[in-house]
């Protein structure tokens, strides 16, 4: 069935443009895609790649993660994360990146920006290998003509990559792979393909409901992301997924593009429950 009937017969509008793949991380086969080559906005998504080079500068003593950094006017920025509702304007490097994974902090973000240079940050993820996902610039809540487009970009193929990667603990070292995975292992937003795992948002750092999960997503007004690995307990499968939808900014497609990522959860949750392939009934998208 093709992709565009499949969206059709589940009264998915066409609008909605999808970059997405699923893999066996023990195996490395790909269970399922769709467009994976597809380069979309992939909104806070693209925070990871400034944590993961936190992390090696973690490693090689070239940060410390106990050094404090003061927030600056142009570091302050509303939406996500809770450090502009605080009273505290000094934090330390490793909550910052705590908020990061928890809440995608916004103002936490940009303070770790400033500190490393967002150059430095792009130098280091195209020195992994990423050609066509990235972090673009700072958050901003409004952007102007010299500004970039948006705050990341990148497609499934790179993302699901970075996910099976920091599994493996291949990216830098098996030390900064692990100090990501923590990270993001607190993720609050279980909104997208998470929602069908059933997990606790404020407490799965450990196995919940029978499985274990880590994710970074992100949310703009005209798309939604969301990557990770998740594990089954019971049957010791484990897949890394990346999911990104994006569709025209003059419209909303919110709600078609949070069933379609709870589809794609559903249909990781029964390979991993009982081996069902992922598309053998129904299209996800």
């Amino acid at each position: 069935m093709s992709a565009s009937s499949g969206k059709a017969k589940w009264g998915l509008p066409d609008a909605v443009t999808w970059s997405a793949r699923v893999v066996d991380l023990p195996s490395g086969e790909i269970l399922w895609e769709h467009d994976a080559g597809r380069v979309l906005k992939t909104a806070s998504v693209g925070k990871i790649f400034l944590l993961t080079e936190v992390a090696r500068r973690f490693e090689d003593g070239t940060l410390d993660r106990g050094e404090v950094l003061a927030a600056t006017p142009e570091d302050c920025i509303a939406d996500s994360g809770v450090l502009y509702l605080l009273a505290q304007q000094e934090f330390r490097i490793d909550d910052l990146c705590l908020l990061i994974g928890a809440v995608s902090d916004n103002m936490a973000t940009n303070i770790l920006l400033r500190r490393l240079g967002l150059d430095v940050v792009q130098g280091a993820t195209r020195s992994l290998g990423f050609a066509h996902s990235g972090l673009w610039d700072m958050v901003r809540l409004n952007r102007y003509h010299d500004d970039p487009l948006t705050l990341s970009v990148g497609n499934a193929a790179e993302l699901c990559d970075l996910v099976t990667r920091l599994d493996a603990g291949t990216v830098h070292s098996p030390v900064v792979s692990e100090q990501v995975r923590r990270w993001l292992g607190v993720n609050t937003d279980l909104s997208m393909v998470a929602q069908a795992f059933h997990l606790d948002p404020l407490a799965h750092t450990e196995p919940d409901a029978g499985f274990e999960l880590w994710n970074k997503t992100g949310t703009i007004s005209d798309g939604r992301i969301d990557i990770g690995c998740v594990r089954r307990s019971a049957s010791g499968r484990k897949v890394g997924y990346a999911v990104l939808a994006n569709w025209p900014q003059t419209e909303d497609h919110r709600g078609p593009a949070l069933e379609g990522m709870w589809r794609v959860g559903l249909g990781i949750r029964r390979y991993l429950e009982d081996g069902t392939p992922l598309a053998s009934a129904t299209p996800l998208l």
